[in-house]
């Protein structure tokens, strides 16, 4: 699958990694409100989670053309 930019030790790896280590707080956070019974909490920290993957898979492909 082609998702528009290279992995690697390069600058649109960084960002992304940058991205999904955000998202994965956030996804641990909505696992956390999931076990206090939170659902709502569950699902709105899983949506900010993947909006934040998907932005970093945007700005690795903008960051790969500029580089």
């Amino acid at each position: 699958m082609d998702i528009g930019f290279d992995f690697g030790a390069n600058a649109p790896t960084g960002v992304f990694a940058l991205h999904a280590a955000a998202a994965a707080f956030f996804l641990y956070i909505g696992v956390e409100n999931a076990a206090a019974g939170e659902s709502l909490g569950l699902a709105l920290n899983a949506l900010i989670g993947a909006m934040l993957v998907a932005a970093g898979v945007v700005v690795a492909r903008i960051t790969a053309r500029r580089a």
